[in-house]
């Protein structure tokens, strides 16, 4: 006889809302959504929300939405039982679940802008300097006088005046 163990797997699901909601409205639909989460068999270790962001396109008419992040732990056959109930829920625009790698950083930390790494950062040392050179100060010639400028001005306005 073959016994299977149960193994647990650590999951990252985000979740939108629409926008449509109130504040209290967000943490009662938060909280049922939590509780059903759970009543599927799932370990919920964080349950954050991001914050109310412009979506990329409008979705089923909503153009801002409460993004929810929920890390869990759960069997894998349980996964699909989550996505159903998701889909199948209307006060859900859109959700992803994905198993988190170790090397890639928190979405939470990638949301606030304070630790949000510059696009330089992000980009491998030997590719970014081969693709973006580093910024160099911009050349300044000699310096020019207020009147200098108000002739060379004049100049070029007679010469489109005479085009013209």
């Amino acid at each position: 006889m073959v016994t299977y163990r149960h193994i647990m797997a650590k999951y990252e699901l985000l979740y939108t809302i629409p926008a449509k909601y109130t504040d209290g409205e967000i943490s009662a639909l938060k909280a049922k959504i939590t509780t059903e989460l759970t009543a599927l068999g799932i370990s919920v270790s964080r349950n954050d929300e991001i914050g109310k962001i412009k979506l990329a396109y409008p979705m089923q008419h909503v153009r801002y939405g409460h993004y929810v992040l929920v890390n869990f732990e759960s069997e894998p056959t349980v996964v699909a039982k989550v996505n159903e109930y998701l889909r199948l829920n209307s006060d859900v625009i859109r959700h992803q679940v994905v198993v988190p790698e170790a090397s890639l950083k928190q979405i939470s930390q990638l949301a606030d802008p304070e630790v949000r790494p510059e696009r330089r950062d992000m980009i491998p040392a030997g590719v970014a300097a081969a693709v973006m050179p580093a910024s160099e100060p911009i050349a300044s010639g000699p310096a020019i006088t207020e009147a200098e400028l108000d002739k060379k001005l004049a100049t070029l306005e007679e010469d489109i005046t005479k085009s013209l």
